[in-house]
C-alpha cells in the first residue's frame, strides 16, 4: 500500500479549535507531528480571535462548540478581509446531509465526519494548503 508523501507547505501555520480537550490535543499533536505550527483555541470565540491575532493558513474547527458554534464561526471568518480566502476544515459528529451541505455552502472548504481517519484529514488539510488562494 502506498504512503502520503510528506509535501507539506514549511512555514504552515495551523489553528485547531475545539472545546473537546481530548480532540483538540490529538489533532494538534498529529500537526506538530508532521511539522505544522499549530496553534489551539477551545472555543469559537477565542478561536476566532486567536485567527484575526495570527493569521493562520488553514483552520480545523470544530461544529459544536460554545459561545460561537463552528457554523457562526465560518461566517465570521468570511466576513474578515485578511480571513476571507484562509481555508477552513469543519469537524463534526454530525454526519446528516443537510449539517454537511450547510457547512459547505455556509463558507467551509471542507467537511470531515468524527471519528475520521487521520490519514484522510491529513491528506485533505496538504490539498487546502495546496491551492492557490483568492485575493481580498
Amino acid at each position: 500500500m502506498e504512503t502520503l508523501p510528506d509535501i507539506m507547505r514549511e512555514d504552515a501555520r495551523i489553528l485547531v479549535i475545539d472545546d473537546d480537550p481530548v480532540a483538540l490535543r490529538f489533532v494538534a499533536s498529529m500537526l506538530r507531528d508532521k511539522g505544522y505550527d499549530v496553534l489551539v483555541a477551545e472555543d469559537g470565540d477565542q478561536g476566532f480571535r486567536l485567527a484575526i491575532q495570527e493569521l493562520p493558513d488553514l483552520i480545523v474547527t470544530d461544529l459544536l462548540m460554545p459561545y460561537r458554534d463552528g457554523f457562526q464561526l465560518v461566517r465570521d471568518l468570511r466576513r474578515h478581509q485578511d480571513l476571507a480566502h484562509t481555508p477552513i476544515i469543519l469537524l463534526s459528529m454530525h454526519d446528516r446531509e443537510e449539517d454537511i451541505v450547510r457547512g459547505l455552502e455556509g463558507g467551509a472548504d471542507d467537511y470531515v465526519v468524527k471519528p475520521f481517519n487521520a490519514r484522510e484529514l491529513l491528506a485533505r488539510i496538504r490539498k487546502q494548503l495546496d491551492r492557490p488562494r483568492g485575493s481580498s
